[in-house]
């Protein structure tokens, strides 16, 4: 008997894709024939997901310019020509207009996130904005994993130039940038960079070593963090904007510990089960990590979090700056009962 193929959809963001890894997980592990619809940020987790036969790539979302738009037309009318022959699709959004793209391109029936369903050919499961999003994928595919952490494998190649670039032991991943992805970019969500220099500094006095993850974006925001903490050396490794998701996953996993915001290297320390200090001001921890899955060092500013498992619209109060309240010190402190 053949197997029914079906499709799987979260094209953004690269840490949103991760969350959603339980749940397809459980998917590939049914019997049916998987596909994963991704975007540029998201084609990394599914080409690396046991069970998922084929990742089709749409430039999504598009660039917000008529020649975006355009470039997701042609895609789209070329790749129907691929995905009509799909059977079901499992769609990780609660966008409206994401699904209706989705049920255009392939004219099957549909398990999707969002507040009601679509038409006849939508069961729709509704994505409040609190609770864990990785138990609402979950409860969208149909699954109940027995494990809600992320998954990403590191290929050989990539934990043999780690084991090469990372000798010995006592490193701490840091993460000095973040929040920003294809959807949004969300500077409140940023920790100030001088913070990081003292939470780095603390860690190279108490003996152990440090090394730096990041895009360029990263690397850009946090220029002169290195410089200010004495150039690289043997004890503090930079590799911001130097590194794919695969080998960021296999420095990851040559640490004891990592440190930074929420962000796609956050979740992604996670997947490579390292013990992570998380810091959040905006963003509400239970909404994006399971439950005991980090170490959350959370903002003492009355409006915080103030978003979830949405688009974030901007600092309510006016006065962005929850994450300048969170001091080096206690972060250090977190870090340092981790790590002991």
């Amino acid at each position: 008997m053949s197997r029914r193929l079906s499709l799987l959809v979260k094209t953004h963001a690269f840490g949103d894709a991760l969350l959603a890894t339980p749940a397809a997980a459980c998917l590939a592990a049914g019997g049916d024939e998987w596909w994963a619809l991704a975007g540029f940020s998201s084609r990394e987790v599914w080409e690396r997901m046991p069970g998922i036969g084929r990742v089709l790539t749409a430039p999504f979302p598009p660039r917000r310019t008529p020649a975006g738009w355009a470039s997701l037309l042609v895609w789209s009318l070329g790749a129907m020509r691929t995905l009509r022959g799909v059977e079901l699709t499992v769609v990780f959004h609660r966008s409206p207009g994401v699904r209706r793209w989705v049920r255009a391109l392939t004219g099957a029936p549909s398990r999707s996130g969002g507040a009601s369903a679509l038409g006849l050919w939508e069961h729709c499961e509704p994505f409040p904005d609190d609770g864990y999003v990785g138990c609402l994928y979950a409860a969208v595919a149909g699954v109940r994993p027995d494990d809600y952490r992320p998954l990403f494998a590191v290929r050989p190649a990539e934990a043999a130039w780690a084991s090469g670039e990372l000798h010995g032991g006592g490193w701490v991943a840091v993460a000095p940038g973040g929040a920003s992805n294809p959807r949004d970019e969300v500077p409140a969500k940023r920790w100030p960079v001088e913070r990081f220099g003292e939470l780095c500094s603390a860690i190279l006095a108490s003996g152990r070593r440090v090394v730096l993850l990041g895009d360029a974006g990263d690397a850009r925001h946090a220029s002169g963090l290195v410089s200010s903490l004495g150039g690289v050396s043997e004890r503090l490794r930079d590799f911001m904007g130097r590194l794919d998701w695969g080998r960021t996953a296999a420095a990851l996993s040559r640490c004891d510990a990592f440190v930074g915001i929420d962000s796609g290297p956050a979740h992604l320390a996670s997947a490579c089960r390292v013990p992570a200090v998380v810091l959040f001001g905006p963003t509400r921890p239970g909404s994006l990590y399971f439950d005991g899955e980090v170490v959350a060092v959370q903002s003492d500013a009355p409006c915080a979090p103030c978003f979830a498992n949405s688009v974030f619209t901007g600092c309510h109060s006016g006065r962005p700056g929850c994450m300048d309240r969170i001091p080096a010190d206690v972060v250090w402190r977190s870090l340092e009962r981790l790590i002991e």
